[in-house]
């Protein structure tokens, strides 16, 4: 879906208004952002999409400068479940399923991005505190587990959503196009759960986090889908009533149709 140009430009033109005119917010840094897209609708031909997320930096004039440049970190999360984690292993020249552990509150998308490598933008306590970074996600077992094991199991989940395009990271993901004013493209694979959605914005300089905000985006079925989809959660037996009607319909229907060939 492409991001409405009007709403673009009218952005752009408030922010800069703004930064020239001197309106500044009581804190030495703020963020604005919006975005191309509050609602992202799933029907039955959805291959995947992109948002654009764009924002400013006001800043207080009457701050001391600071050194350096900024930095901007962009972290994306859908909702959350309790994933099952697996590991085969091999038995009479048979791959079977041995072990298993679930993994408590896991976003089922998280995506990250950036104007340049996390290591350059912040400590790693700074990033595990705030959970930035694939790799400093809080995987907290179900059940006790040795810490070796534990990580072993998080380690196949992130390969296993990276493999899928659930989880990404991208080190140059944020573009800055002047020294205040910024975009970054937020790209949701055809998997995507629905639910509610939130992104947290990171504000940086010289490792000093300095700012932050938040914005929340939905993803919905619509169409036959969305029928379909809330008739099998608000009434299960009446669903599966009708699917298993349904199925004899059509065996009966292709049984006389074959005896009639």
């Amino acid at each position: 879906m492409t991001m409405p140009g009007a709403r673009f430009l009218a952005f752009l033109f408030i922010a800069a208004a703004g930064l020239a005119a001197g309106i500044k917010p009581s804190q030495a840094e703020k963020l604005v952002a919006a975005l191309s897209q509050e609602t992202v609708f799933i029907r039955s031909n959805f291959t995947g999409t992109a948002l654009t997320l764009f924002g400013a930096i006001e800043r207080d004039a009457a701050t001391v400068g600071r050194s350096g440049t900024y930095d901007l970190v962009s972290v994306v999360r859908g909702p959350n479940e309790w994933p099952v984690v697996r590991r085969k292993q091999k038995f009479s020249g048979i791959w079977l399923n041995r072990d298993a552990i679930r993994f408590r509150g896991i976003p089922t998308y998280y995506s990250v991005q950036s104007n340049r490598s996390l290591s350059l933008v912040a400590d790693e306590s700074v990033l595990q505190r705030y959970e930035i970074g694939l790799t400093n996600l809080g995987f907290q077992p179900a059940q006790p587990i040795m810490e070796a094991e534990r990580l072993v199991f998080s380690t196949a989940l992130i390969r296993l959503r990276l493999a899928n395009g659930l989880f990404s990271e991208a080190p140059s993901g944020v573009s800055f196009l002047n020294e205040h004013i910024f975009s970054t493209r937020i790209r949701l694979p055809s998997n995507i759960r629905t639910g509610p959605y939130r992104i947290e914005l990171y504000l940086f300089r010289d490792g000093a986090l300095l700012a932050r905000e938040a914005l929340n985006f939905g993803v919905r079925k619509t169409g036959f889908e969305a029928f379909v989809y809330e008739a099998s959660q608000d009434q299960p037996l009446v669903y599966g009533g009708a699917a298993v009607a349904i199925a004899i319909a059509l065996g009966w229907l292709a049984g006389l149709l074959f005896r009639q060939s």
